[in-house]
Parts: C-alpha cells; structure tokens; sequence
C-alpha cells in the first residue's frame, strides 16, 4: 500500500531536462575540498574583474558625457556667431563609440531649397504636358 501512494505523489520533473543551476549545483557538490578552494579563488577573481570593469565603463560614461556638453556648448558658441561650420567627434562610451557630427550650413540649406522648387517646377510642367 506504501507503494502505491509513492506511485500517486508526482514527481519534479522538467520538461528540459537539468536546468543549468542544477548542473552547477551538481558539480560543485561533487568537488573535493582542493577544487573547492580554485573554484572559489576564480569566482571571487571573477567578481573582482567585473567590479574593475563596471568602474571602468562609469568612468567612460561620465567622461564621455562631460565631452558630448562640451561640444554642444562650443556648437551653440559658433552658431551665435554665425557662419558655417562642422564638427565631428567620437566619444567612447560605456558600451562602445558614439560619433557625432553637428553642421550648421547656408549651403546646405539653399541646396535643399532649390531641389525643392526644381522639383516643383517639373510636377507642373509634366501635368502641363499630360493635359
């Protein structure tokens, strides 16, 4: 009778096999007081190594932030004394390289505007010619 209600009680069982946690768990139950010891030395190096590392990319960050507001400062400085200009910077960052390019130009926009009124003159000539 014992045996029949160990039957009825479900079991854990995952659909996925081991889970990687219980692999973990698994092997470091099975260590032996030496291996014990170099694993705990390497994990506690590898804790060491991330916080030098998460230092590392606040400090990028900040850097990196203090130089992007001092682009736009000189940027607003050369845009009210007018005229063009370009700037291009790279600023590395917590997570990488951001590049930044701020360009103020007469050119460009007279450029654009004259497009734009080609453009407009040949939609009208060609429904002018389509009639």
């Amino acid at each position: 009778m014992a045996d029949e209600k160990e039957e009825l009680v479900p079991q854990k069982q995952s659909l996925f096999g081991l889970s990687a946690d219980d692999v973990l768990d698994n092997a470091l139950q099975n260590l032996d007081e030496r291996q014990a010891a170099d694993v705990t030395k390497k994990a506690a190096e590898e804790v060491v190594r991330v916080a030098v590392e998460k230092r590392r990319a606040e400090h990028r960050a900040d850097a990196a932030r203090d130089e992007m507001r001092a682009l736009v400062d000189n940027a607003n400085l050369l845009d009210r004394r007018g005229g063009d200009y370009q700037i291009d910077s790279s600023f590395e960052t917590a997570t990488g390289t951001t590049k930044v390019q701020i360009r103020k130009s007469r050119a460009t926009t007279l450029v654009v505007a004259a497009a734009f009124v080609l453009a407009a003159l040949l939609l009208a000539l060609i429904l002018l010619l389509a009639r």
